[in-house]
């Protein structure tokens, strides 16, 4: 279920950052905002330009000796265990364009964000919102960005007369999740009853 949450909360942050450069009034640089930013691949016209965000995890493990977080159930005396877990991996992010204009100003974008915070508005916009997740804790390695390569290939969805220009970057990530599907209660401990006497003999 982690895979999931993890491009959910990219998705979220990437609609964060693009939104904080959309509203730039005298935005001078040359950023361009996608029409969508997915984890499904876009089908239609009017959804590209876009970028579709994959998550390919390589390490995934007990976070720890003892990876259980208990939680008190309100309203009883019980307690539900979750598991901790830690993985790495990484983020592609494949721009799809109609353009190698848009194709090309997208990469820069998707640069601009990993590469630039504090000082972009956008970066700013989409580190804050990884931060802010409330599905995993997710950290990305913000002093690198891996070129896969682009392409320009004939046909799309729609027609195969059209061209699409592609460009895929990788980012790595470290993070942690809460497995909370498979929860276990547990009952704790109210009170103790002793019972019965305890005697002590001593031999000389």
């Amino acid at each position: 279920m982690f895979i999931t949450a993890v491009k959910t909360a990219v998705v979220e942050a990437l609609d964060d950052a693009f939104s904080a450069l959309g509203q730039q009034t005298s935005n001078t640089t040359t950023d361009l905002v996608p029409n969508s930013v997915t984890i499904d691949y876009p089908l239609e016209q009017v959804q590209w330009p876009a970028i579709l965000v994959q998550f390919r995890p390589s390490v995934v493990q007990w976070t720890g000796l003892n990876p259980d977080q208990y939680t008190a159930v309100s309203g009883t005396v019980n307690y539900t265990s979750s598991r901790m877990v830690y993985f790495e991996g990484v983020l592609d992010f494949q721009i799809l364009a109609m353009h190698s204009e848009e194709r090309d100003r997208l990469w820069d974008s998707l640069y601009n964000l990993f590469l630039m915070n504090p000082g972009s508005p956008g970066s700013q916009a989409f580190y804050n919102s990884l931060y802010q997740n409330d599905l995993v804790g997710l950290t990305l390695n913000q002093g690198a960005v891996i070129n896969l390569g682009d392409t320009i290939s004939p046909g799309t969805p729609w027609s195969q007369e059209e061209l699409s220009y592609e460009a895929s970057v990788r980012v790595k990530c470290v993070g942690q999740c809460y497995e909370v599907k498979y929860d276990i209660t547990y009952p704790s401990i109210t009170d103790i009853t002793v019972s019965g006497t305890q005697v002590v003999q001593f031999y000389t």
